[in-house]
């Protein structure tokens, strides 16, 4: 269907956005063991208390939550219909969940297509919803230097024994550094296939990361970087056709579909909770959707033709085919 008018833009990638399945590219918890539910959730913003209803009352008593993690919070209650007013009862609704159940439900409320899933080394099983992709992470202590410098090739051994126990295609670096992806982790990736996501704090990792990228043929790469360089990382991987961004930034979104058209991933939640994981999806569909309806404003206003076909094939490479393409490029 043609678009017509500045109204009927909004409405469709609206809907689009809001409807649309996602992936997200790391979520830091433990799916076998780690805590969930409200108290989990509170945590994250308030202190705690006997009763998750008392905790909430002592963090709002003299003023209103603004924290983005309460925000969330209640954004995933409601969506997943627990009462927002009334913690206790929302708390003992989920304990009549059996775990995998929930966090099913939890996924599915999301409209979870992939998470990536990070997993410590000590830690490397395999998931039993196939939603889940487990995303190994190449501790630091793997580079400390022992007493004949550091063991790049026991290193490799190690990364590639615990991705065959958890079936891992993605690595993570834990912490930049330069040697360790020169010697081990990119041409561990090289040889084996594997993805290497890594998070990048200043402008000076961006280039060097880039630059290294160059000289391993067919290493895929995600990388993010603090809001403050993010625009430096998406000029590296304008040329870079194996380095995908992922912005951490919906003001950037502009820019990078500027740069590098529908060549990115829109959001990562980064959650260390799977509810806080989704009310952070919900959330951010809202800027999502905003920040890419003003992106099509300049094109429908020039006269270009715009449709919902086009709208939501953009819609579907940013919230999940991109990301699918680089950890799961069989499934496509």
């Amino acid at each position: 269907m043609i678009i017509s008018d500045k109204q009927e833009l909004r409405r469709c990638v609206k809907q689009l956005v809001r409807r649309a399945e996602v992936c997200e590219a790391s979520l830091d918890f433990d799916v076998s063991g780690g805590e969930i539910g409200v108290e989990a959730m509170l945590d994250t913003w308030a202190h705690p208390a006997a009763m998750p209803d008392e905790a909430l009352r002592r963090a709002t008593a003299e003023h209103t939550p603004f924290d983005p993690d309460a925000a969330a919070m209640f954004a995933a209650l409601d969506a997943m219909d627990l009462p927002v007013r009334d913690l206790d009862r929302a708390q003992a609704m989920v304990a009549e969940y059996e775990r995998p159940a929930y966090l099913r439900e939890v996924l599915d409320t999301m409209r979870a297509r992939c998470v990536l899933v990070c997993v410590p080394m000590e830690k490397a099983t395999r998931f039993e919803d196939d939603r889940l992709e487990p995303l190994l992470v190449a501790s630091g202590d793997l580079f400390v230097p022992g007493r004949y410098g550091v063991d790049y090739a026991g290193a490799a051994r190690k990364l590639v024994d615990c991705a065959q126990a958890c079936g891992a295609g993605n690595l993570l670096m834990e912490h930049f550094d330069a040697q360790a992806l020169r010697y081990c982790l990119l041409p561990l990736c090289q040889d084996n296939g594997y993805a290497l996501h890594v998070q990048l704090r200043s402008c000076e990792e961006i280039d060097r990361f880039a630059l290294l990228l160059d000289e391993f043929d067919g290493v895929r790469a995600l990388a993010g970087a603090q809001a403050s360089c993010e625009l430096h990382l998406i000029d590296a991987a304008a040329q870079r056709m194996r380095l995908l961004v992922c912005l951490s930034d919906c003001a950037h979104m502009s820019a990078a579909l500027g740069t590098l058209g529908t060549r990115f991933v829109a959001y990562s939640a980064q959650a260390k909770l799977p509810e806080q994981m989704l009310g952070r999806w919900l959330l951010a569909r809202e800027s999502i959707w905003q920040a890419l309806a003003n992106a099509y404003l300049p094109l429908a206003r020039s006269g270009y033709t715009l449709d919902t076909a086009a709208i939501e094939r953009d819609v579907r490479r940013l919230l999940g085919d991109n990301l699918m393409a680089l950890c799961r490029p069989e499934t496509l």
